[in-house]
């Protein structure tokens, strides 16, 4: 029960903070120190956007079906909190200001923490079959799954 408080909790401050990022982009005037800002944080929310949607996809495609470990499940764990940090740390770019700083940041820790309680969730859920799959694939570093998603084929 605690958990789902603390939970909800996550995902009300989530989507407020969105809403405050819509806000802040009307009331904070700064200027980009470079163009490239701009272009970084739209690759990094358009990125965010895709891996939320590709596994969401696949979330409910295999809907009862058991473990997911194929697909973008077979490079990193947590598709969808990688994306959402995704987003997150976009809006650093799209207004470099300390209060997003701050915000995206309390944000990442939120999502880091909902990928530490469904880890836990699904060790109990899945058991040795999850620990194998946390073996073989990593947490968030989309990076290295990539690679070794690349070496095994």
């Amino acid at each position: 029960m605690k958990y789902k408080v603390l939970e909800n909790l996550g995902y009300l401050i989530n989507g407020l903070s969105i809403a405050a990022f819509f806000f802040l982009g009307n009331v904070i005037d700064v200027s980009l120190p470079s163009p490239l800002y701009k272009y970084i944080g739209w690759i990094l929310l358009v990125i965010g956007m895709f891996l939320i949607a590709i596994s969401t996809y696949t979330l409910i495609s295999n809907r009862g079906k058991g473990l997911i470990d194929w697909g973008i499940y077979g490079i990193v764990r947590h598709p969808m909190y990688v994306g959402a940090i995704l987003a997150f740390l976009s809006w650093v770019f799209f207004i470099p200001h300390w209060l997003t700083l701050i915000i995206s940041s309390i944000n990442i820790a939120i999502v880091y923490l909902y990928i530490l309680q469904g880890e836990r969730r699904n060790t109990e859920l899945f058991g040795n079959d999850y620990e194998s799959y946390m073996e073989d694939v990593p947490r968030i570093n989309f990076i290295a799954g990539f690679i070794k998603s690349l070496r095994s084929s």
